[in-house]
């Protein structure tokens, strides 16, 4: 496994853990596999299936998920991939729900049409 965040790490291992023994039908979430084969506890590939009875149903959207050392205090940075469209990611595939506080904004590409709204 990648070095660093002893504690977040092991968080990581035991969700992981969880994950592979029950989640819901549909949701891929794995940790990132380096080029050695060995795994990367702190970055995860996902994909989410589009909500049965909408417009994206039938679809899977993936995305990135990056844990830092103080995980599980803060939360991972949800990213889709770059030009990913839906109304609350921008351009460059970050998530800007205001929810997530002043940080999710700072990943807004410049020039880019949709502008946060403050809360």
């Amino acid at each position: 496994m990648a070095s660093g965040g002893g504690v977040a790490r092991g968080h990581l291992a035991e969700e992981r853990k969880s994950w592979r023994r029950s989640h819901p039908h549909g949701f891929v979430a794995k940790p990132e596999t380096l080029p050695d084969g060995s795994v990367n506890l702190m970055v995860w590939n996902c994909i989410v299936p589009g909500k049965e009875g909408t417009d994206w149903e039938g679809g899977y959207f993936p995305l990135v998920l990056n844990f830092d050392e103080n995980y599980p205090t803060s939360a991972p940075v949800c990213k889709f991939p770059a030009g990913f469209f839906h109304v609350n990611v921008y351009n460059t595939g970050a998530v800007c729900l205001s929810i997530l506080g002043m940080e999710a904004f700072h990943h807004r590409a410049p020039n880019s049409h949709r502008h946060p709204r403050p809360a």
